[in-house]
């Protein structure tokens, strides 16, 4: 015989005291789907936290109908979180609340914050003034209330209004004595944006400022590319060393003290990378001409490699004589062994196999092979199939400098394998040995096919978190190449760079990886400063020897005075 189940009184009564009970909770009276049902509990405290939730979980214009409440609301409590609640739909309805909040102190500015960050996404003209005062108001330099200056220069920065441009050159130039360094940092980034071409004082000042051990220079050299054109006649002032503000920061600070206290040659040396970045033909002479002045510090080789991105006849002449001059400083010429791959020109090939062959240096009494292996590691990163045969007749005698050599005839086998095909390359490009893989992306570089190569680069990019240093110079010959091949007409480069961009500034404690960033963002510049027809030719074939570029007369002789270069036995001499 079945029987039912038996409910005590007592139980039914407590499931019916707890369905009432949720009943009776005003939240649950009308849709739970219609925002206004939760509007309407916002100013409950028993269900406030629940109505905001909610509201928040819904999309933006769903819940759009109750901003009127949620601004009551702040109204009421003036509290960060409610001020947040509302940031995400911006209305305009709650602009007023917003400037009224960037009102902050050093002990209360987390709604500051919160308003400068909306404002800034609304991009409101309106907003100008009021952002201008909170990014300028003065604090302790370790003050936490310096993250609503952060907050407030980013979001004119976003409002792109050029009034915030004083602004920021002030934060940029104002000393880290009296200020967080890192909003030094924030303003030179900001005035990469604007590329105005006002900011350029300010920015030539900050390549040389420095704050609790860091400096800005990357992002000042950022800005100053990005700017382009209007920056090379200032560029090429300070590298004269012509700059009256410059000049008397480096007398007050010591520049040209000896190391450690000072560092020689510092601000030649930063004006030369600046110009190299901007590709500046117009700075060649320049250039050359510190060439022929007495060296302080790393002016010359920086000096150098500048010629070889700008890369004109004139410049690679430069460039060749330096290599060839045995009076010059060993590092220096080695800097020009680098500063000729750089510029792609193969009339360059014949010097650097001759100097990896037979240019013994003289160091501490002894002579050593230090520019020979520079020599062909450039050699290596240039020259093309047509040189693999010379270069690895010279790798069989090989002796002292075994090893860089063995490292360039791998990279020469590359150049062997591949010849002139681009495709062929991009296969090299994730070569597991890094030398492999870094003369591919050269080869891209200088093969002038911006259609079959752009692609082919842009694949190959990976995030600094997911490469190990070994791979670092990899990364670095890509961006050379993107720098060589796109143009502003690129647009997959520029999104590509920018996605590149943004994951990599998560990885700057990496070390080695801001400098890396920062060459990723300097290339970008590069890239946008370049029309179609700036695009660099391809590299030619290697000339024999004896047609190799000519020198120009050695350091400190008369113009005119060098001898050519004796032909090579057997051959005659060309006219």
């Amino acid at each position: 015989m079945r029987t039912s189940p038996v409910v005590s009184l007592s139980t039914l009564a407590a499931a019916f005291a707890l369905t009432a009970g949720l009943c009776l909770v005003p939240a649950c009276e009308g849709d739970p789907n219609d925002p206004m049902t939760w509007a309407k509990q916002i100013k409950n405290l028993r269900t406030q936290k629940e109505a905001l939730d909610h509201l928040a979980n819904m999309d933006v214009e769903k819940a759009r109908p109750a901003v009127p409440a949620l601004i009551e609301l702040f109204k009421d409590t003036k509290r960060p979180e409610h001020l947040e609640a509302l940031a995400r739909y911006l209305d305009p309805r709650t602009k007023p609340i917003m400037i009224e909040a960037l009102d902050y102190t050093e002990d209360d500015f987390d709604r500051a914050t919160i308003a400068a960050g909306a404002l800034g996404d609304m991009k409101d003209p309106e907003a100008v003034p009021p952002l201008i005062k909170a990014a300028e108001k003065e604090l302790p330099v370790k003050s936490r209330a310096n993250n609503a200056r952060i907050a407030a220069m980013r979001a004119l920065v976003k409002i792109g209004d050029r009034r915030a441009v004083p602004t920021l050159m002030k934060i940029l130039t104002t000393s880290a004595d009296e200020q967080d360094f890192l909003l030094n940092q924030k303003a030179a980034l900001g005035l990469a944006e604007f590329r105005d071409p006002q900011s350029i004082p300010a920015l030539i000042k900050g390549l040389f400022m420095t704050g609790r051990g860091t400096g800005i220079f990357q992002e000042c050299r950022l800005a100053l590319v990005r700017i382009g054109g209007p920056a090379v006649d200032p560029v090429i002032a300070l590298l004269n060393e012509k700059n009256p503000d410059i000049q008397e920061m480096a007398a007050k600070l010591k520049f040209e003290a000896p190391p450690p206290d000072g560092t020689p040659g510092v601000v030649p040396h930063k004006a030369a990378i600046i110009l190299g970045d901007l590709r500046a033909k117009k700075a060649v002479p320049a250039l050359v001409a510190r060439l022929h002045m007495k060296a302080r510090g790393d002016e010359h080789r920086s000096a150098l490699i500048a010629l070889g991105y700008i890369a004109t006849p004139q410049a690679v002449e430069a460039i060749l004589a330096d290599l060839k001059d045995p009076k010059a400083d060993p590092a220096e010429r080695a800097s020009a062994a680098d500063a000729l791959y750089l510029s792609g020109d193969r009339r360059a090939v014949p010097t650097l196999l001759e100097v990896a062959k037979s240019g013994y240096v003289t160091s501490g009494g002894q002579k050593a092979s230090d520019l020979r292996a520079s020599s062909a590691i450039a050699l290596a990163r240039i020259a093309g199939k047509e040189t693999y045969e010379p270069f690895a007749a010279v790798f069989d005698k090989e002796r002292d400098a075994r090893g860089v050599f063995e490292l360039a005839l791998a990279r020469m086998n590359v150049a062997k394998e591949c010849d002139r095909d681009v495709v062929c390359y991009g296969k090299k490009l994730n070569d597991s040995q890094p030398e492999r893989a870094e003369k591919a992306a050269f080869a891209i570089a200088f093969s002038g096919d911006a259609k079959k190569g752009l692609p082919i680069l842009l694949s190959a990019m990976k995030p600094i978190t997911t490469m190990v240093p070994d791979r670092y110079p990899v990364h670095q010959a890509i961006l050379f190449a993107l720098a060589r091949l796109g143009s502003k007409d690129c647009k997959d480069c520029i999104e590509k760079l920018d996605k590149q961009i943004d994951r990599d500034e998560k990885a700057v404690r990496l070390p080695g990886a801001r400098d890396l960033l920062g060459e990723t963002r300097v290339t970008e510049a590069i890239i946008m400063n370049k029309g179609a027809g700036d695009v660099a030719e391809p590299a030619g074939e290697a000339p024999p020897p004896e047609e190799a570029a000519p020198a120009p007369a050695p350091k400190g002789s008369k113009a005119g005075k060098a001898k050519p270069a004796k032909p090579a036995k057997g051959k005659k001499k060309h006219k």
